[in-house]
């Protein structure tokens, strides 16, 4: 409220009210606006004007710039994300929106004190039985959180990070459950002083749970460093049957993490594991299979020792398709370079004679799988190079009727792609019974 004393004048407020004459005497002026906004005051023309009492807000040119980045090692930028300014009851004096290089500005906003934060309606993701484990790790205290991993480890907003936390990314992991207790987003909050000058802040921000920062919120396809071949054959019959699902290689792992898209026309419909159960889930769901698994203790599993066994029904000639975030990573949290698991390909019950290469692609073992038909007199196996040279050959002469596995010398061959030439004489006719197998190695 301002007392004037015989002076012509107005008031105007950019946002509220004016109860008061253009013209007054000994006038009381009253006028209402809102926080934040400015008004202006002006008494007489030509002479300096008295102001016996009155309320005056600063509002300096106050600006903040900076960057909103996702705090993984590449601080991918964040776009399209609101970053705010709000006083210390919470309400908004400025707000902003981030363009593609993360980037944004603040203004028009008066002196005083703050918080600087920011928010995103981006989809959650990054996270699986990897972070799961960290969290572990942290609770026991063998490798403790900092910053902001410690604030997203807390995922059901307990103000405690324990084995609860880790559980429950797990179980959103395998699309157990669909949200956080905490949310999606989490943002650093930095306190600011406006005094009319123009400061530059940037600010990070995580998806809740994503405790090792892997997440790339820009990309479509997030890291993927497991692989799933075949291995061997089995035939589908009217019970369902245990399949092994083991890694190329020994293993000392402290998180698995799996989702993998199962062939048309096999269903899964169980999971058993040497792995602890108490902390292992694996949910089935449109034809995706998820495993989540973490331990502080860890698990050490020798080569061809299965990680864990499917109960399925029906056959499938199609592969099985490995997603976004699968991963194996060991005892200290770390991923794994690229592993292959193994899983026997279920085929429909046997009419004669079938052939096929696992696993492939191959590193330094790889088996032909035959099922003979009975009277087969000899097969001749033929591997040919990209030139069409034959670098290895052999022969089984009269083989038994029915499944058997012969190994190829992997391990002597160079990395590339060679073409499987396969010969059989059925009786007394030597006939070429398949020319369109290829083996890749990689080494």
């Amino acid at each position: 409220m301002a007392t004037c004393q015989g002076l012509p004048g107005w008031v105007s407020a950019q946002s509220g009210t004016v109860s008061a004459g253009k013209d007054f005497n000994n006038g009381t002026v009253q006028w209402s606006f809102s926080l934040g906004q400015p008004f202006h005051l002006q008494l007489g023309s030509g002479s300096q004007p008295r102001l016996n009492q009155g309320l005056q807000q600063t509002y300096q040119d106050n600006k903040i710039t900076g960057l909103l980045r996702y705090d993984n090692s590449a601080l991918t930028p964040m776009n399209n994300c609101s970053v705010q300014v709000r006083t210390l009851q919470s309400a908004v004096a400025a707000t902003a929106t981030t363009n593609t290089a993360g980037a944004y500005e603040l203004s028009a906003f008066p002196d005083g004190s703050y918080n600087l934060s920011a928010s995103s309606t981006k989809p959650w993701g990054g996270v699986n039985a990897t972070d799961a484990l960290r969290v572990r790790q942290h609770f026991t205290g063998s490798a403790p959180l900092l910053g902001m991993r410690l604030a997203v480890a807390d995922v059901n907003a307990s103000a405690s990070i324990n084995a609860n936390d880790a559980l429950l990314i797990t179980r959103r992991f395998n699309n157990l459950s669909s949200s956080f207790t905490s949310g999606d987003w989490y943002f650093e909050t930095v306190a600011v002083t406006a005094n009319g000058q123009t400061q530059n802040i940037n600010l990070k921000g995580l998806t809740y749970g994503d405790v090792n920062g892997s997440f790339t919120p820009t990309s479509a396809r997030q890291p993927v460093r497991l692989d799933m071949a075949y291995d061997a054959i089995r035939y589908a019959n009217d019970a369902e049957q245990w399949l092994p699902v083991y890694a190329d290689r020994a293993l000392e792992m402290g998180a698995l993490s799996v989702v993998v898209q199962g062939p048309e026309g096999l269903e899964v419909v169980d999971l058993r594991s040497v792995l602890s159960r108490e902390d292992l889930l694996w949910n089935y769901q449109g034809g995706e299979l998820r495993v989540g698994w973490s331990n502080v203790a860890g698990k050490s599993l020798k080569q061809g020792e299965p990680l864990f066994e499917l109960k399925v029904k029906g056959h499938s000639e199609s592969t099985w398709q490995m997603k976004d975030l699968s991963e194996i990573a060991d005892l200290n949290a770390d991923p794994l370079d690229m592993v292959q698991l193994r899983i026997p390909k279920v085929l429909a019950p046997s009419q004669g004679w079938h052939v096929a290469l696992y696993p492939n692609p191959a590193h330094n073992e790889a088996y032909f799988d035959f099922d003979l038909p009975a009277g087969t007199g000899l097969v001749r196996m033929e591997l040919l190079d990209s030139r069409g040279r034959v670098v290895w050959m052999d022969e089984l002469v009269s083989p038994s009727a029915g499944r058997l596995r012969h190994e190829i010398p992997a391990h002597a061959l160079a990395e590339g792609r060679y073409l499987a030439r396969v010969q059989a004489q059925i009786g007394s006719k030597l006939d070429l019974v398949h020319q369109n197998l290829s083996l890749v190695i990689r080494r």
